[in-house]
């Protein structure tokens, strides 16, 4: 099967994947749960990522009758795991740190080895300066890039110094900020042209999508959660693991939650009445409940049908969603090479590459910003983009997931636009009626993460079993 109709396929359910344990034991819910009269729940969670089997989990164990909707054939959303190179390799989320606590907390709940990668100890260090490629060491490359983001981050402890309350310092240049984007901060900074380079870059790769496209401040949001601390940043964002994968913790999830679970299952229309919460699917069903978790990303939400309507300011970011739009991508280069952490500039088919597993062919990870810069199926281009940072390099194979062709994510990671944070998130985290909005892009915290995806499922189970216990 080509690679291209490989990540088309798996969106909507025909491949078979390397999570196919996650949705054997999905599956084996099925049916598991009591239910009071056939296709009625206390609760039915929609999309089957972090948040919704967060979720799941935690209004079953209140002993709510749950039903888990999934539109793939596998659970995990934006997150797989599969083999390559001789490595269990996360196609989406992947990294999280000890400054993440909701993540984290599972890791110790499960004992679930970590591992970190290879450019954490990089050797080798790669960038641009006025187009020329330039080669050092640690010495030669952080202290200018650090200096950048010094600059770039000042705001930060002012407007975040509750990371966890984003709102909490709302204010007329809390909202310039907002509106402001990212690109635009950045020409306004007294700093060099190189190193605005630098900066450009970090901000595109942090909403994965030109820096013009990203608010200013939401790219802020990380250094707060970090401590505002730049090395603890990068321990969060790009240092540790789980050995075996994100689908070892959504094995465990699973494992403690006695939801019934319906993969394959996407919910088409959702209709609220005096007597509870219909949800249509794919399938030609309707499934009721008391409330709904509407657990799907918030690119894929505008294809939902709601009635009554929700708002407007709902309406409206749905419709416009989140920034994330680039691409990941794995690389098995020939041989042994120095452990490299390579920064491009903004405009390159891969404006950041590293070394991922130091193995004695290495395997590099790669980021770029918008998938019309390359065509990751095309050997040819893959090569010329890996090149532009290691001359010698021999590509071996490579392997991505195009998740901006996948209908139940529409894109990546969540970074908000210029004006959504001060205008719809409040608005977004408000129930509906009964339907409760969560997921990794309406958490407080760490918005973009397996973390955040966590938080608002759990935050949102909560909401609903103390609900419960007033019907």
């Amino acid at each position: 099967m080509k690679r291209r109709d490989f990540i088309k396929n798996i969106a909507v359910g025909t491949a078979v994947v390397s999570t196919a344990a996650v949705s054997s034991l999905a599956s084996s819910h099925e049916g598991s749960s009591p239910r009071r009269k056939k296709n009625e729940f206390d609760v039915i969670v929609i999309g089957g990522g972090f948040a919704g089997v967060t979720a799941a989990r935690d209004l079953s164990l209140s002993g709510a009758n749950t039903l888990l909707l999934e539109a793939r054939p596998r659970l995990g959303g934006r997150t797989f795991t599969t083999k390559f190179a001789g490595h269990d390799m996360d196609m989406g989320g992947t990294w999280f740190g000890w400054g993440q606590p909701n993540i984290w907390s599972e890791k110790l709940k499960y004992d679930l080895p970590i591992t970190e990668s290879a450019a954490i100890k990089a050797t080798s260090f790669v960038w641009y300066e006025s187009g020329k490629r330039k080669k050092g060491t640690a010495e030669d490359f952080w202290p200018s890039v650090y200096e950048a983001y010094d600059a770039f981050y000042a705001p930060a402890y002012k407007y975040f110094s509750r990371p966890y309350d984003p709102l909490y310092h709302n204010s007329e240049e809390f909202v310039k900020l907002d509106n402001m984007s990212a690109k635009e901060a950045i020409e306004g900074l007294n700093i060099s042209d190189v190193q605005k380079d630098y900066i450009r870059s970090f901000a595109a790769i942090n909403g994965h999508a030109d820096s013009d496209k990203s608010s200013y401040l939401d790219q802020l949001r990380w250094l707060a959660l970090s401590g505002f601390n730049k090395d603890f940043m990068w321990a969060n964002i790009g240092q540790y693991k789980l050995k075996n994968g994100t689908a070892e913790l959504i094995e465990h999830m699973m494992a403690d939650s006695s939801a019934e679970v319906k993969l394959g299952t996407a919910a088409t229309r959702i209709v609220q009445t005096s007597s509870g919460v219909s949800v249509f699917t794919n399938r030609n069903e309707e499934l009721k409940a008391k409330y709904v978790v509407m657990a799907a990303p918030l690119n894929v939400l505008q294809n939902i049908e709601f009635s009554p309507s929700i708002s407007p300011i709902k309406q409206k970011a749905f419709k416009q969603g989140h920034t994330g739009s680039g691409i990941k991508i794995y690389i098995k280069i020939k041989g042994k090479h120095p452990i490299v952490y390579a920064n491009g500039t903004e405009d390159m088919a891969l404006n950041y590459l590293w070394t991922e597993y130091d193995d004695d062919d290495q395997v590099l990870v790669g980021f770029g910003k918008n998938p019309e810069k390359i065509d990751f199926y095309d050997d040819d281009m893959i090569q010329k983009a890996v090149r532009e940072y290691l001359p010698d390099a021999e590509v071996l194979e490579s392997f991505s997931y195009d998740w901006n062709i996948d209908p139940y994510s529409k894109g990546t990671w969540c970074m908000y636009p210029p004006g959504m944070l001060t205008t719809a998130f409040e608005e977004m985290n408000r129930p509906e009626g009964l339907v409760h909005f969560s997921g990794s892009d309406f958490a407080s915290g760490w918005r973009g993460f397996i973390d955040g995806a966590i938080e608002s499922g759990a935050r949102n189970a909560q909401l609903i079993i103390e609900k419960l216990k007033n019907v």
